[in-house]
């Protein structure tokens, strides 16, 4: 015996829907939306074994981000956390430690110098003496800049003088992305692994 899925009328709502951008009531069988419209339509279509009033309730179709960042997350989680440095001082020594014995790029990301008593970030002088000569990679709290090493700057021409480049501050804008690309690039199989798997 096959048993006719029930339907359901939600109504009174805003259904976003792009062939009917004034829909108000939207069907619904089993798991499929079988009509979308106005109240009034519905209410001319007859009754429904159910009825759910959305009481003004935004509907849309269910949200399936594919364009999730698990590498750049995981590496956020697993990275070089510098949310809690609380100056200049502190950040340069928790490179110093992440960057002893590390292979790849040293990724970190949340350093803010807007509270540090130095009032400034680190030079890329002071950022290549922290990390002994390795690729540094390290995003400010609010993800649009980063600080870069030398080793990792010189290795990415392509941001030389685009729009963003410092020689010696943080990097944003153009020359950020292309930074954070080969900073993506030269991690290392075992580094993207752990990410992936932290995410």
């Amino acid at each position: 015996m096959t048993t006719v899925p029930a339907t359901t009328l939600l109504y009174n709502g805003r259904i976003y829907s792009p062939t009917v951008p004034d829909a108000t009531a939207m069907a619904v069988t089993g798991n499929t939306v079988t009509w979308i419209g106005s109240d009034s339509a519905a209410d001319a279509a007859g009754p429904v074994p159910e009825r759910v009033d959305l009481a003004g309730a935004f509907v849309a179709p269910a949200f399936v981000d594919a364009h999730v960042h698990a590498t750049a997350t995981g590496l956020l989680l697993d990275g070089l956390n510098l949310t809690g440095c609380r100056s200049l001082a502190e950040c340069l020594s928790a490179l110093r430690k992440a960057a002893r014995g590390t292979t790849g790029v040293v990724w970190g990301h949340g350093w803010d110098e807007t509270a540090w008593p130095e009032g400034r970030p680190p030079s890329r002088a002071e950022l290549d003496d922290a990390a002994g000569g390795a690729p540094v990679y390290l995003s400010r709290i609010d993800v649009h800049s980063a600080l870069v090493s030398t080793a990792l700057a010189d290795a990415v021409p392509a941001a030389w003088g685009t729009a963003g480049w410092s020689v010696d501050g943080p990097v944003s804008q153009e020359a950020h992305h292309h930074i954070r690309g080969a900073a993506r690039t030269a991690m290392t199989p075992d580094q993207r692994r752990t990410a992936q798997t932290a995410f």
